[in-house]
């Protein structure tokens, strides 16, 4: 996650003082940008004029006055987070409707309550998982070429909480 802070002072008086900090960031270097950028006695606001993050839905929660110490707080979560759990939040953020950074972290919590299906993409692919790989149920080899893989997986996601995202089929089993 990148975000560029910029001097709000200057900024008001017509000039776009700023600099681009890739987080997560130290303490002691956060200080050193803002420094660069004239925070000061005299220019003490400071705010976000743009960002860029890999993950879908994230820019949704973040603002130009978003909080830069939530914000290295959820950028040091986020790399520690395994492939699978970044597209995994990646899901979660197209099916959950995050307002603020904090609920992000939040979310991060509650990951293990969800399960990211990447390779199912439509109900056939769905009903095909929970047959034979779930093992739902058995459906007897002479069989198999006739069931409607399609209508087994729409039901089990019209009956359950979930999603097709971006990503794959996301549940949701909280």
């Amino acid at each position: 996650m990148k975000i560029f802070l910029t001097n709000l002072g200057k900024y008001t008086e017509g000039y776009l003082i700023g600099k681009w900090v890739k987080l997560p960031v130290s303490e002691d270097v956060l200080d050193k940008v803002l420094e660069e950028i004239g925070i000061n006695e005299y220019y003490e606001e400071y705010f976000i004029t743009d960002y860029e993050n890999d993950i879908v839905g994230l820019g949704d929660v973040i603002s130009e006055y978003s909080s830069v110490v939530a914000l290295n707080d959820l950028a040091q979560r986020l790399e520690a987070l395994s492939d699978a759990d970044t597209d995994k939040l990646g899901a979660v953020l197209e099916y959950e409707a995050c307002r603020s950074v904090s609920e992000v972290i939040d979310l991060l919590d509650e990951l293990d309550d969800f399960d990211l299906l990447t390779d199912v993409t439509d109900d056939e692919e769905l009903g095909y998982y929970y047959a034979e790989e779930y093992c739902s149920i058995d459906i007897p080899e002479h069989i198999q070429p006739y069931f409607d893989y399609e209508g087994y997986g729409r039901d089990i996601r019209l009956e359950s909480s979930c999603l097709y995202t971006s990503y794959g089929f996301l549940l949701d089993n909280r």
